[in-house]
């Protein structure tokens, strides 16, 4: 089977996986809730020939597997929404559903490209008749940052030789490197009530040392590592003013470039809030909720992925597509749009080219994902599309109602025709996956892999 043929074959096979899309996007369900879309996709990777592989500690995560012997070749899949971003096909802010979850960041594109992918692989293993495994792996809770390092501690990568994802966007961009590392942390203070005004001075209160915590947060900003996030809410239990809060507690998200960063992050952090118990006369209890690293770079996977994108036709887009993404973006704040404009160099409403290894340097992943772990066990790469008009973000209402439109819809093909190009290059030509490997071996010493299990 020629590189073309399989393509062609993504285009036989895209009402399947448009279809596929759209349902997830017609039933959004957040981390952790995922039955629907876990099912929806057991149940077409079955029908497919595919055998499915449950991971029974992860709720609503599995694999399903074609083939035999080596290579295995994982295709990363998710689905999960986030909560209040339900959003009709509209050009203007209107909830299927007010309060309802949405997929605002599009993983219902991401979960069919790649369904697209797998099986556009197991295809090419059935002409071909060659030794090799592909992998459809269903990650359930990316928006928690968790999914995939639970699956990590249930050995379900294990045996893989190589992984390929993706991510909808609003440009055609293959990454060197990518996300940034993070951390989700809580910490909780406990005090003593009293009344505000006849007893002040026997209360200790928990609220006055999440703001003190909040305070030296913000003045360590200034003395952590470039490009450094500290992200945080509080909670204060909701007591009425004239009581002293006897307890409350802060969300902190910790990002960096590199893990060992974070760490170093968290444990002055871990600091200052022992230093704001103190001074109120308090108690602090800190929990990690969730940790996931950065993507560990491999040049081969993403020269593989860039030459591949760069042969691959980009999608065309009609004229109501335009009106759509142009009434998107006439919605949008103006220096918004004019970032946009400015970084990718284009004024069309669509990003509609590849961008080369400069853009994609002047355009990083600052967010993280639970994708960068799996980085850290075998050769992986990411790379985007353009799933949604210029100025357009992810976790928005906007990314949402691109998610259900012919607009997203291109772009997930477009990235199931790269996944499965470079599926293809790793399986015909040994040379190119023993080259990510041995970039990989390379990396993976200089930056070991030590996963942070949650409290």
């Amino acid at each position: 089977m020629k590189k073309t043929e399989l393509l062609a074959y993504v285009d036989q096979i895209a009402p399947l996986c448009t279809e596929v899309s759209t349902l997830l996007w017609e039933h959004p369900e957040t981390g952790g809730n995922e039955r629907y879309s876990a099912d929806l996709l057991r149940s077409v990777l079955k029908q497919q020939g595919f055998v499915i592989v449950n991971i029974p500690e992860v709720e609503h995560a599995f694999y399903a597997e074609y083939g035999a012997g080596a290579p295995v070749i994982a295709v990363l899949g998710e689905y999960d929404a986030l909560p209040g971003l339900s959003q009709q096909c509209t050009t203007h802010r209107a909830p299927v559903s007010s309060g309802a979850p949405g997929q605002g960041c599009g993983h219902n594109l991401l979960g069919s490209g790649s369904l697209g992918a797998a099986l556009a692989l197991k295809k090419l293993l059935e002409e071909n008749g060659t030794s090799g495994t592909v992998r459809y792996y269903a990650c359930p809770e990316e928006e928690l940052l968790s999914g995939k390092v639970r699956m990590i501690a249930q050995r379900a990568f294990d045996g893989c030789d190589a992984a390929l994802s993706w991510h909808p966007m609003t440009a055609n961009l293959t990454y060197d490197c990518g996300f940034l590392a993070n951390t989700s942390m809580r910490f909780y203070f406990k005090g003593k009530t009293a009344h505000a005004a006849f007893s002040p001075h026997l209360g200790r209160s928990a609220l006055d040392a999440v703001e003190l915590m909040n305070v030296g947060a913000n003045y360590l900003r200034e003395h952590v590592t470039d490009k450094a996030r500290i992200h945080y809410t509080t909670n204060s239990g909701g007591f009425p003013p004239n009581i002293v809060p006897d307890h409350a507690d802060s969300w902190y998200f910790i990002r960096a470039p590199h893990m060992t960063d974070v760490q170093e992050i968290v444990a002055r952090l871990c600091d200052v809030a022992k230093g704001a118990a103190l001074m109120t006369g308090t108690t602090v209890e800190h929990k990690t909720i969730s940790s996931c690293y950065e993507l560990l770079p491999n040049q081969t996977m993403a020269e593989l992925t860039r030459a591949n994108m760069a042969a691959i036709p980009c999608p065309v887009y009609d004229a109501e597509e335009l009106r759509f993404a142009q009434e998107l973006a006439d919605g949008l704040a103006p220096e918004q749009l004019a970032g946009d404009r400015l970084l990718y160099g284009t004024h069309e409403p669509i990003f509609s080219q590849v961008g080369d290894v400069a853009l994609s340097q002047r355009s990083p992943l600052t967010g993280s994902s639970d994708s960068g772990d799996v980085s850290y066990l075998m050769p992986m790469n990411i790379f985007t599309t353009a799933c949604a008009p210029l100025g357009v973000t992810v976790h928005t209402w906007q990314m949402a109602a691109c998610a259900g439109h012919s607009i997203g819809q291109k772009g997930m093909l477009y990235a199931a025709k790269i996944l499965a190009a470079v599926g293809y290059d790793l399986f015909t030509c040994p040379d190119k996956l023993q080259q990510a490997r041995e970039d990989f071996a390379a990396a993976s010493a200089a930056r070991p892999y030590c996963p942070v299990t949650p409290d």
